[in-house]
């Protein structure tokens, strides 16, 4: 069976391999509560490289929201609740602000090279 990460192989019944379930671990016991120079660290005790980390970040197993889009709604809404405010980002919404802004198509958003709209 192929790893739902990063495609390699995984095992007979294993759905993910080793490399990307110590991944996955670390972001689902630090996630959003950790800053980000602490969730580097807990990567690096625990061995992995930046290669490895990246494609758990980049993978979307069910199809939808990548593991970077829960990662980060779950650090905003962490960030929102400190700040004394109901923490209410969706992954989802995280990909969709992240499609807008890697097509170009989001409100005030300008694309490299394109001359910014007129100040109203």
């Amino acid at each position: 069976m192929r790893c739902r990460y990063c495609r390699d192989r995984a095992g007979i019944i294993r759905r993910v391999c080793a490399t990307c379930a110590r991944v996955v671990a670390v972001l689902e016991t630090a996630g959003g509560r950790v800053g980000l120079s602490g969730l580097v660290d807990r990567f690096a005790a625990e061995g992995l490289t930046r290669a490895a980390v990246e494609r758990v970040l980049d993978a979307a197993p069910d199809g939808g929201a990548t593991m970077r889009d829960r990662l980060t709604a779950e650090m905003a809404n962490a960030l929102m609740r400190g700040l004394g405010m109901p923490g209410r980002q969706s992954a989802d919404d995280v990909r969709r602000v992240r499609m807008r802004m890697e097509t170009g198509a989001g409100e005030g958003v300008v694309v490299a090279g394109a001359k910014p709209p007129d100040a109203v």
